[in-house]
């Protein structure tokens, strides 16, 4: 996706790759970022979180977030940004009642946190599965002033709370390859006034989108997101518009390639 917006711009003499980091080398890779010319970098599950103590200095969008999705290489300082409020932005409808439930309080949940508060959704509840990371994200929530409130995935409130929603974000990666059997709810809970964005992107359709379409209500999936956020990136490496058409293109090509 983002090598086939460098082409389309005719820059030719930098290259998009897939490193794997372990938690463990995350200090030495970012700490040798520059050694290695890199220019920036995309940050993704597990590290959008704990990179922060690894940068220099973080722009406004990711001390908002208190999440890191982007990093900026200049000379040896480590610029950290996030774009994933931009992304969700770009993908969620306007308000009706303005109740959502979001699945997730990781770094995911906290950009959609902020983008739907942005976008006037006023009730907010956010499901977790441990009360460690619960009881964390609902401390973030509290610092940036952010009416939510917090559940336990699969209880009764949070059953309730999907009840009268008018949208249900999937902040998790439940549902992604290899596990595309997998939903981070049950059929039974969704229903036809519900709008299901999936932030998941591989499979492009996944389980929870098969589902909420089958119970009536309306499925968005998270490559719009994903290119979205990768467009963003692209201004903040290079101050160029990655052209949208030719980025989801190319991303569908590349997933339906790695299905076959």
């Amino acid at each position: 996706m983002m090598n086939a917006a460098l082409q389309k711009q005719g820059i030719d003499n930098i290259l998009y790759i897939a490193v794997d980091v372990h938690p463990r080398d995350l200090r030495g890779f970012v700490s040798s970022a520059h050694l290695m010319n890199f220019i920036g970098f995309n940050v993704t599950i597990p590290h959008k979180v704990s990179i922060i103590k690894h940068l220099d200095r973080l722009d406004r969008s990711a001390e908002l977030v208190e999440a890191v999705n982007v990093v900026k290489v200049m000379d040896e300082r480590r610029i950290g940004f996030n774009t994933d409020v931009a992304g969700v932005l770009a993908c969620v409808p306007e308000p009706v009642s303005g109740r959502a439930v979001v699945l997730g309080v990781g770094g995911a949940a906290r950009a959609a946190a902020v983008a739907l508060n942005r976008k006037g959704y006023g009730d907010l509840v956010f499901a977790g599965r441990r009360k460690s990371t619960m009881d964390e994200f609902l401390r973030f929530a509290r610092r940036k002033g952010l009416p939510i409130r917090v559940v336990k995935l699969g209880s009764k409130p949070f059953a309730e709370a999907v009840e009268s929603a008018e949208l249900l974000v999937n902040a998790t990666p439940v549902g992604m390859a290899p596990n595309i059997n997998a939903s981070p709810v049950p059929a039974k809970l969704l229903h036809k006034r519900l709008t299901v964005f999936d932030m998941v992107y591989n499979p492009v359709e996944t389980k929870l989108l098969k589902m909420a379409r089958a119970s009536g209500a309306k499925a968005i999936g998270g490559l719009d997101m994903l290119v979205a956020q990768g467009a963003e990136a692209l201004k903040i490496w290079l101050g160029i518009d990655g052209d949208i058409k030719t980025m989801k293109k190319a991303a569908l090509k590349a997933l339906q390639r790695r299905r076959s």
